[in-house]
């Protein structure tokens, strides 16, 4: 065997083809991460979707790519995360602990960007905002001041039961979350009330007299009734009112949509529990009006909820910010929405 210096040739071969420079260390930690990052992306999917096809339509790759990752990801981790059989079957309790953590990664990942987009003064993204159907009456205002601020940042808002607001904010799946500042479940995340909360029986205008401007909770309970589902936070308030009057109602309608349920009132067949305010601030349900709720008057904080993490999710501490300095100007909004508006006198010929 002879080496030919001159011309850089082993056996056939130029040396520079057969010892090449390894990658440099920062660029093979780049790729992998980002492999990482993508396989725990996919695993996710899965997870959303429970179907391997739909998982890599979600991902905008090959079944067959999407697979062979996660399979990848199983060996690197030495640890089956995949209940298969003929189809995908859930996931293993390891599997299920490597999905915590990619939802935790990602959303590190996603609050990098952020804060690094902060420091260019220039946040952008998502917000991801959760929030209980009654807090609607205030979001129009939130949004307005937010999305001043910060006009490249795209704001998604979902009304959503507390138990589920809660647990998609523990997984990471929303930025920040609207409810009522009450129950145990709060007391690991960041809290900041914002308004207190008074509820109103709306009604279509032919069902009570046209001069009564307020009714018990008893009373109601005897009316047709259209009701948040039980799954909402508010539910829970409006039947502990009732059962503190010895009531407990059986509602004709349940759906967890405020906005479904006084587009019912509109059809005058129903009557429901809003927001002080909330026909008021819509202004889009002609043939309907709201009247106090009293015996008792029942009054609830609400206020911002948030992920305790640090460094802080930049989308959350953002609004956080956003709304300490703004908190007299939203409830100042609130306050409007919930005076009668004054009617318009008739022209005398």
């Amino acid at each position: 065997m002879v080496i030919n210096l001159s011309l850089e040739r082993f056996d056939g071969f130029y040396l520079s083809e057969l010892v090449k420079p390894a990658k440099p260390l920062t660029d093979r930690l780049i790729g992998e991460t980002t492999m990482f990052l993508r396989q725990f992306e996919y695993l996710i999917a899965l997870e959303k979707e429970g179907h391997f096809g739909r998982a890599a339509e979600r991902c905008h790759v090959s079944q067959p790519s999407l697979s062979s990752a996660l399979q990848q990801l199983e060996a690197e981790l030495d640890v089956p995360i995949i209940l298969r059989h003929q189809r995908y079957q859930g996931f293993t309790p390891e599997g299920e602990r490597v999905v915590s953590w990619a939802k935790r990664l990602l959303a590190d990942k996603k609050s990098m960007i952020e804060e690094l987009a902060i420091m260019r003064s220039n946040l952008n993204g998502r917000l991801r905002i959760g929030a209980m159907p009654t807090s609607s009456p205030i979001l129009p205002k939130i949004n307005q001041l937010f999305s001043t601020l910060y006009p490249s940042v795209e704001v998604d808002i979902q009304f959503l039961g507390s138990d589920k607001l809660i647990n998609e904010l523990r997984n990471f799946e929303l930025d920040v979350g609207i409810t009522y500042l009450e129950g145990s479940s709060l007391n690991k995340l960041n809290t900041m009330a914002l308004y207190e909360e008074q509820l109103s029986l709306m009604i279509p205008e032919h069902m009570l007299p046209a001069d009564q401007t307020s009714i018990s909770w008893a009373q109601a309970s005897e009316l047709r009734l259209g009701l948040l589902s039980p799954n909402m936070g508010e539910r829970g308030v409006m039947d502990e009112a009732f059962q503190n009057v010895g009531q407990s109602p059986s509602p004709s309608l349940e759906c967890n949509s405020i906005f479904q349920l006084a587009f019912h009132v509109m059809q005058g067949d129903i009557a429901t529990i809003v927001p002080n305010g909330f026909s008021k601030t819509n202004d889009a349900f002609p043939g309907t009006r709201e009247i106090s709720l009293v015996d008792p008057v029942l009054s609830k904080p609400v206020g911002l909820i948030w992920e305790k993490v640090v460094p802080p999710l930049p989308m959350a501490q953002a609004m956080a910010d956003l709304l300490l300095e703004s908190r007299e100007e939203i409830f100042s909004a609130l306050e409007k929405s919930e005076k009668p508006k004054a009617q318009k006198r008739k022209k005398v010929a």
